[in-house]
Parts: structure tokens; sequence; C-alpha cells
């Protein structure tokens, strides 16, 4: 009788791969590959956008910066599409791996490309009109001088998670940050003064030889059917309209009289340039916040670049070039019930 001999195949590697699940109470079934797993290269560390139409992992596939690149997938008609390298401004010649992306649109990933702080540190990155920022990479005390990789963080980016063997073995971290924090705050908005007055009866009766004459109510006047004019800040202004017949040189003094309510935003607001050079301080100032009412407590910075500082006027540099959003968010001190108000505004500014 002939007997089979079991030997290995010494050239064969097992590679990783992404797999999927339905989740019915408590177990998950019908698990099943992701359709790019592949027994060529490895297939890794998925995460979804919270919308659920993009799908970011790690892998080694051909077509790739480095060792190991950050992929995307997009959702359509219920099937992942092809992989797209997220390119040269993410990826590097060396290897990017756990990607997680969060609702602010921020993708965080692992790299132990040079520059870093120790062997794989944590960057983030952000799209901005298709294109990806240059990564950042974040600071003590999230990436050491060991391996800080898998990096996770909750929508108000109050907490979250990450893996380090920096005390040896690899462990599992929670941190929590002593910075408000805000996934998204409300765009800064700008007051505009500037008002345009029409006479309609102007536009009706045109073959009429009439002459209209504003006034402002701020001691400024115009003449015309249409007329602009800036107001020197917030208030109630009376405004009076005074029609002369140019045939019969007869006035008709406040023809018209209106009554325009200026008011400002209520809103936090940054003051600050919109653009600065790559190392030069610049100033921000809450100054000029409206928030009627409020006992304002603190006003709180987050600067994009995982710094932050705390109050109403900071200055502030940036070491490397791109588009920074600005969060200033402001808090009141409690009221007869304990209970604490928060506003936030956000303002994107150029470092070059």
């Amino acid at each position: 009788m002939e007997t089979g001999k079991i030997t290995k195949n010494r050239k064969f590697k097992n590679h990783s791969g992404i797999f999927i699940a339905d989740l019915e109470g408590e177990l998950l079934v019908s698990v099943r590959p992701f359709k790019h797993n592949s027994d060529k290269f490895d297939v890794a560390h998925p995460s979804i956008s919270p919308d659920g139409q993009q799908l970011y992992f790690a892998s080694n596939m051909e077509g790739g910066e480095g060792g190991s690149d950050i992929w995307v997938c997009q959702l359509v008609d219920g099937e992942w599409s092809v992989p797209t390298n997220l390119g040269p401004k993410v990826n590097s010649g060396a290897s990017e791996n756990y990607p997680f992306f969060h609702e602010s649109g921020r993708l965080y990933f692992s790299s132990n490309r040079s520059g870093g702080m120790g062997g794989m540190d944590i960057y983030y990155s952000s799209l901005s009109t298709d294109s990806w920022s240059t990564p950042v990479s974040m600071a003590e005390p999230i990436n050491s001088k060991a391996d800080d990789f898998a990096f996770s963080i909750h929508e108000d980016a109050s907490s979250g998670y990450f893996s380090s063997n920096r005390k040896r073995d690899d462990d599992i971290y929670w941190f929590v940050s002593t910075i408000i924090r805000k996934s998204k705050c409300d765009e800064l908005q700008f007051n505009n003064y500037c008002y345009e007055f029409l006479e309609e009866n102007a536009v009706k009766y045109d073959t009429i030889p009439f002459q209209y004459e504003w006034e402002f109510g701020d001691g400024a006047k115009a003449v015309g059917d249409l007329v602009e004019h800036c107001y020197p800040g917030p208030g109630r202004y009376t405004i009076k309209l005074n029609v002369q017949n140019l045939v019969t040189g007869e006035i008709s003094l406040n023809e018209k009289t209106y009554y325009l309510d200026i008011v400002d935003y209520e809103q936090p607001f940054i003051t600050s340039a919109d653009k600065v050079a790559v190392g030069e301080s610049i100033e921000l100032s809450a100054e000029e916040t409206n928030l009627p009412g409020w006992e304002i407590e603190k006003y709180y910075w987050n600067f994009d670049d995982e710094s932050v500082n705390v109050g109403e006027k900071v200055t502030k540099s940036w070491s490397v070039a791109g588009t920074y959003d600005i969060q200033l968010i402001v808090t009141s001190r409690k009221d007869q019930y304990g209970i604490v108000k928060e506003a936030c505004v956000g303002k994107k500014i150029v470092v070059e």
C-alpha cells in the first residue's frame, strides 16, 4: 500500500483580508470575503465613512507609493468599486496602515515614514476640494518614540482610543481631551451693513421727471431712484424719501418713511488675518464676540494641528503649509440651574 506524504510549501504566504458579515441580534451571520481580497497581497484595517459610502483600508497591492498604502472604495449600487489609491499626499514610500475616517472629514492613519517621533506615528489629513491636505503628525502624548497606531476618536472629538507599545508590549490606551473640541462648528458669519434702496414708482412712471432724495438716518443723503448706502454699524435707522417734481418744482418731504433695524449676528467671532506665512506669528482675537445675555467664562481655541489655547486673545504660528480650520468655542458661566452654554464658530486660515 502506497502512503502519501504531506510537505510544506515554503513559498506559500497567507495574506490578510477583509470580511463582511450581517448582524442578527447578537450574532454575526452570512460572513463573506471582501471582493478585493487577494492571495497575492494583504488587505486590512477597514474603516467605513459615517455615511457608509466609502471604505478606507490598507493594502500592499500594486500601484501604491510604498510598502503599504491607504486605499478607498466607493459604494456603487450596493457593490464596492475598484480601489483608488489616496496618492502621494497621504501615502509615502514607507508604510501607511490603520486608517480611521472621522465625522469631521479627517482621515487618521499610522505611518513609519521619516520625520516622525518613533517607529509608527499617528497622522491625520483632511479632504478639501478633491485634494488631501499635507498629513500632520499628532503631538505628544498621542505619539511617542515607540509604535503608535490604530487611532480612533469619538464624534465630538473629546475622547478616543489608540494602541502603542510604549510600555514594551502592545496595549490599548484611552484618552480624554481637557480642551473642548467639536467635530463641526457653525461657519463664521460676517456682518454686512451695506444696503440698496429702490423707489419702485420710478420704475412704473419713468416718463415723469421726478428726483428722489434719500435720508438714511445717520446724517448721510443720496439722490437717485436706486442708491446704495453703508451704515457705520448696528442700530435702528429712520429712512426718509423726499420726492421733487422737476416740472413743477414741487417737493414732497417724507413721501415715504422706513425703519431699518440692523443687528449683528449672535455668535463667537474670530478676528485674524486670512493668510499667514509658515512660521509667522499672528494674533487671533475673540473681542468682537456677540452673545447678548452671556456671562462668558472661557474662550477655547483649536488650531487643526492638534494644538490648543485658551484666552480672549492668543497668538499662533504654523510650521507646515496648508489650509487650517480654526475653532473658537465660547462657554458661559453656570446659570442658576447649573447649565453651561456653548457656542462654536470655525474659520479657515491659509498658511503659505
